[in-house]
């Protein structure tokens, strides 16, 4: 049984599609197949597409040729066309493609991080990250319903407090030996875009009832389709942390990485091996 589900409201939530019935351990807040009878929820998924589209752009602005990183950006790649097969079908097994990968990436990050700040380790450290990774691989992957559902977003939840910490820290060393507005910046809407991403997830998964727009208990005369929204500001915030988790990287290597606006409006870096450390070129 999924921890939340709309049915109660409507039946509309109860519609039968071509990858019925539905066996993922959550149903989010958007009638299922009410757009296509192959689609169970349209918006959910076509959303994904945003995301990935910033996955890709981001891959290929990556400043050098770095494997972790390459690898990183394939990972969230992957994040988005589970999460569209996963919100497609709203089957089990399309489900850990959208969450696994989730788990994948934020366990990359972590290691970077963890690199960043404390130099790099020996092979203990990704040995037992693999093991953390075969160990995380195999419950998500045998549990189901409640356990399964509480289980990844309480250890998804923990990976990204991991994660805020060490950006801040190593934000704190950075400003101590020369301030940058832009790390600042960029710090700034990564919190800002994660946060706002995570309330309207929350709102959508706890109060469906009352903004489904179809219930009798909604107070919205439409569905605003938060779940949708939640990938594309949670995509944005990701964008803006592996930016953050770049810096701290290639600063630590010494090979003075500067953002820039590609296109005039997106943020990226690039190395500037040429001029006085933490002076933008041109």
């Amino acid at each position: 049984m999924a921890p939340v589900t709309a049915a109660s409201s409507s039946s509309v939530f109860n519609n039968v599609g071509f990858w019925s019935p539905n066996t993922a351990s959550v149903d989010w807040c958007e009638s299922n197949y009410e757009v296509s009878y192959y689609i169970a929820e349209f918006w959910n998924t076509i959303s994904n597409f945003g995301s990935l589209g910033l996955v890709i752009l981001g891959y290929h602005l990556l400043p050098t040729n770095d494997g972790r990183f390459k690898f990183l950006f394939w990972i969230c790649g992957m994040v988005a066309i589970g999460s569209a097969l996963f919100h497609g079908t709203l089957r089990h097994k399309m489900q850990l493609l959208d969450e696994l990968p989730m788990l994948y990436s934020a366990t990359v990050i972590l290691y970077i991080l963890v690199e960043a700040k404390h130099g790099r380790q020996g092979p203990w450290f990704p040995a037992l990250l693999t093991i953390w990774i075969s160990l995380t691989t195999f419950i998500f992957s045998t549990t189901r319903g409640k356990i399964q559902f509480y289980t990844f977003q309480s250890t998804y939840t923990i990976l990204q407090f991991c994660m805020i910490y060490y950006l801040r820290v190593l934000h704190v060393q950075q400003r101590s030996k020369r301030p940058n507005p832009d790390l600042s910046i960029l710090i700034h809407r990564a919190l800002g875009f994660g946060a706002f991403a995570v309330s309207i997830w929350f709102i959508d998964l706890r109060l469906c009832e009352y903004i489904n727009g179809v219930g009798p208990k909604s107070v919205l005369k439409w569905n605003p389709q938060l779940h949708a929204w939640w990938h594309l500001f949670s995509a944005v915030a990701m964008y803006y942390a592996a930016l953050l988790v770049g810096y701290y990287h290639y600063d630590v290597l010494g090979q003075r990485p500067v953002v820039y606006k590609w296109m005039g409006f997106l943020p990226a870096l690039k190395l500037d091996l040429y001029t006085e450390y933490g002076r933008k070129a041109s």
